[in-house]
């Protein structure tokens, strides 16, 4: 089953196992674009991998951006909140704590759980990382490469959808996350506001359009 995102991008929908890198600098408004993104249509699951915001301010935000949608409508993998010693946390059924950005085999943990959930539930399900960057600040590029070349992967087998965020890569980053993703939708900021533009997946003639 496709993936309607004609409510935000220059495109009715995508292909199931699609994956989009969101590239831009600081305040354009990248995580606006992921959780409207990953706002989930009918029988469908979402989880966001969070590295800059707890799970609770999080889950506050996807409420305001996406028109009143649950708590439940959103599984949370917060790498924050035990980092940050903000009090103790154990994992819900919507939320699974990761001690830290660095614990990339927590993560994968983590995540494996929760697909387990959406496949015993048969639901196609959007998936989210919010922000690579942060990633990249404790590993070095070809650790975080390989763990999105099997995250992709295993998107692109089960037909979900993807998206992932970086902040102002660098020419190699950008050249190398590039290879993993489907399509690229970069932001701007000008005197008018935020703008984005989507590259690939058809959305190129689009060109830059408010947001």
């Amino acid at each position: 089953m496709a993936y309607d995102v004609s409510h935000l991008l220059p495109v009715p929908e995508l292909a199931p196992g699609t994956t989009l890198l969101i590239s831009g600098p600081p305040l354009t408004r990248k995580r606006e674009l992921l959780l409207r993104l990953l706002r989930p249509v009918d029988a469908e699951g979402t989880a966001m991998v969070t590295t800059k915001m707890g799970a609770g301010t999080l889950l506050e935000r996807y409420r305001d951006l996406t028109d009143g949608a649950t708590e439940a409508d959103l599984k949370v993998i917060d790498c924050v909140t035990q980092e940050r010693g903000l009090g103790d946390v154990r994992d819900t059924e919507t939320t699974r704590y990761v001690s830290s950005p660095r614990d990339l085999t927590g993560l994968s943990i983590s995540l494996t759980g929760v697909f387990k959930q959406f496949r015993q539930q048969s639901f196609d399900a959007r998936i989210g990382i919010h922000s690579l960057s942060t990633f990249l600040m404790y590993e070095d590029l070809q650790r975080v490469y390989r763990m999105i070349h099997v995250l992709g992967g295993q998107i692109e087998s089960l037909g979900w959808l993807g998206a992932f965020v970086v902040d102002s890569p660098t020419d190699r980053e950008r050249e190398l996350l590039s290879q993993l993703v489907d399509g690229i939708v970069e932001t701007r900021e000008t005197d008018s506001g935020c703008e984005f533009r989507l590259r690939g997946l058809g959305g190129r003639a689009a060109g830059w359009q408010a947001y």
